[in-house]
């Protein structure tokens, strides 16, 4: 009788954990479908040997720049050509200094366009001290990096409104020299109206960008043309030496999500059978 009575409640504790067991296949088939709802996946590393130049972007971000004489203003003005220029850039290795009242690195030479494309529309003056206007810094700051760089050649893009007024120490003749004498090529945007001291807004002072534009062979354009920069750009680019460089990328493997969606339809259905099935029926 003891043995009888040990045997009824063993079978009772069995069906009462069977009869659990239809809400934790639920569980898990929700869970399975959330997974594959994410649609997981594996990558992979491939290798590009790529044509390369080397490329600092230098952006003001001076109190200036935040002067409306161009549609919305002259900063949201340069954050365009440079995001534009970014989304037509394959292989170069560009990086980006920031200025106002000093310099900042905000990001070295990288492949990754994406993610400077990104620091670039998140920008915003006040990043760095912006009460003064450092261009020679600034330009000296991507000399710097580039003179560290093996690249064939080296090219800077300067966007600016041109009204240097703040020196620490370097003025923006002495950078030019000094990117001149490094074979840096360094083109320089005009951001902002000839015309806005007339009207009572913020001066430009589109010579000074010139005269570096001149003094290391590169090119001056104004940020309103994208056109004309994009043209001039590529044409400048186009009789460059280039760098061979190998270029690491993650691409997309094999899609997991699969296996997950069958792995709930197997819970499911144990869901059902268990629910309706004769282990329910069992006494």
């Amino acid at each position: 009788l003891a043995f009888s009575q040990t045997a009824l409640v063993r079978r009772r504790g069995l069906l009462a954990w069977i009869s659990d067991l239809p809400g934790v296949f639920r569980v898990l088939a929700i869970a399975s479908l959330v997974v594959a709802l994410a649609r997981p996946e594996t990558f992979r590393t491939v290798k590009h040997e790529v044509d390369s130049v080397d490329i600092m972007i230098v952006f003001d971000m001076s109190k200036s720049m935040e002067d409306p004489d161009i549609p919305r203003d002259r900063m949201d003005a340069a954050q365009r050509v440079v995001r534009r220029f970014l989304r037509r850039t394959n292989n170069d290795r560009i990086g980006l200094v920031i200025f106002g009242q000093q310099a900042m690195l905000q990001c070295p030479l990288t492949h990754d366009a994406k993610m400077l494309e990104q620091i670039v529309a998140d920008l915003s003056i006040g990043d760095v001290p912006e009460l003064g206007t450092a261009i020679g810094d600034g330009l000296a700051l991507a000399v710097a990096q580039l003179r560290r760089s093996d690249a064939k050649s080296k090219v800077v893009i300067l966007l600016s409104d041109g009204d240097s007024n703040w020196t620490t120490r370097f003025d923006p003749e002495q950078a030019a020299r000094a990117a001149a004498e490094l074979g840096i090529k360094v083109n320089t945007v005009l951001v902002g109206s000839e015309e806005s001291d007339l009207l009572g807004g913020m001066s430009v002072n589109p010579k000074t960008l010139r005269d570096v534009a001149v003094t290391t062979g590169g090119e001056f354009f104004r940020a309103t043309d994208y056109e004309s920069f994009d043209r001039g750009f590529q044409t400048m680019r186009s009789k460059l030496d280039t760098t061979k460089r190998v270029r690491l990328e993650r691409i997309p493997d094999k899609q997991l999500f699969m296996p997950f969606v069958v792995l709930a339809a197997v819970l499911v259905a144990l869901e059902l059978l268990l629910s309706h099935g004769r282990l329910r029926r069992l006494p």
